[in-house]
């Protein structure tokens, strides 16, 4: 299956480096190891027996649905509510949630459902049971995140709402296509990585463009909650690891950008476009409203060649000299355009005229 659609243009490098590296207008690496769900799949999740949870998430905008690598997650608060995978080429899917949720003798126990859903969604009967059921689960999870916070996922997720959903979503200039973004580490292995990030998405339009073109920016975003999470310090003494704060994560990106002598892009950054366009894609022909309707029915023409990077920045103290320190301690950071979100007032929808450059943020922090 070519996950880019013919007629599609978008930016030559990445072609090329797809024709370069397993012939004409076909990925280089193997579809187990992309995101993307085959079409049966997603004709169960259209009309077929996963069509009630699909309805559920369009009405429920506390959930998420994201799609991975042959499977979809459904997230609720930053955490997984529920996991789809495919048995029997589409007959059955096999359902994942982490009882731990519910605790072990906690102190304010959680309660169960009185039948619980099926473990295999053979029929749309066993999907509703699943829908009848999330009130239970997502009330266990309100209570372990209350016990033990996930406060930056859960953030996460709010920037997915206000960027791809309601008023705020249609008037944003950015949209969030997936979140948790993980690279296998099989699918570039002479690079030993294990490439992760926060949120990736798209910029729309493009900068100098309007929402008349086509043109798109590949974004990278990730999440950082609270002045705690800005520095990267060695894990261990006499280690190269560092904790994932700032330095760590532009280390990362400027890795994962970096192409090969000789190569105009990076085979990681090549797959990301591709699966970008493939999600965005297939959430349009979903029809989730995690994508705000300005975008439902976008056509992509282009790719823009250079990524956009942002930083999102929770409960930053503008009295704290944290952010100006670890921003100065930057590595050369030169395969993207780094920027950091700020807001005139409350909320994590993303507007371009609300962006600012690593220079601009050190020459207005405290010293």
């Amino acid at each position: 299956m070519n996950l880019w659609p013919s007629g599609y243009e978008f930016f030559q490098p990445v072609m090329q480096y797809f024709r370069l590296h397993r012939g004409k207008g076909s990925s280089m690496v193997d579809k187990g190891l992309q995101r993307g769900i085959n079409h049966e799949f997603e004709l169960q999740l259209k009309a077929g027996v996963l069509q009630p949870l699909v309805e559920r998430v369009r009405n429920d905008d506390t959930l998420s649905l994201e799609i991975r690598n042959g499977y979809v997650d459904i997230y609720y608060r930053g955490g997984r509510l529920l996991g789809i995978h495919e048995q029997a080429k589409g007959a059955r899917f096999r359902t994942e949630f982490d009882e731990r949720y519910f605790g072990d003798g906690e102190a304010y126990p959680s309660r169960r459902p009185a039948m619980a859903p099926a473990k295999t969604i053979k029929t749309v009967a066993d999907a509703e049971g699943w829908v009848d059921a999330f009130a239970h689960y997502k009330q266990a999870m309100d209570i372990r995140f209350s016990l033990h916070p996930k406060i930056e996922r859960e953030y996460q997720q709010a920037v997915v709402r206000d960027n791809n959903r309601h008023w705020s979503g249609n008037a944003s200039d950015y949209v969030v296509v997936d979140i948790e973004y993980a690279q296998s580490p099989s699918a570039f292995p002479e690079q030993k990585a294990n490439y992760r990030f926060d949120m990736v998405g798209f910029r729309w339009p493009a900068e100098g463009k309007s929402r008349a073109s086509g043109v798109v920016t590949p974004v990278i975003m990730e999440m950082k909650a609270g002045d705690g999470a800005l520095a990267s310090p060695q894990l261990k003494r006499d280690s190269d690891e560092l904790s994932p704060g700032l330095i760590k994560h532009v280390l990362d990106m400027e890795r994962f950008l970096t192409p090969e002598p000789g190569e105009d892009i990076s085979g990681p950054f090549a797959l990301l476009c591709e699966e970008l366009v493939s999600m965005f894609e297939l959430k349009q022909r979903l029809g989730l409203p995690s994508l705000p309707k300005r975008m439902r029915d976008f056509k992509i023409t282009e790719v823009s060649t250079r990524p956009e990077v942002l930083f999102i920045l929770a409960n930053h103290q503008p009295s704290s000299t944290i952010l100006g320190r670890e921003l100065k301690k930057l590595p050369p950071h030169e395969r993207a355009d780094y920027r950091i979100a700020t807001v005139t007032y409350a909320g994590y929808a993303l507007f371009a005229d609300n962006l600012r450059t690593i220079d601009q943020v050190i020459a207005e922090t405290h010293e």
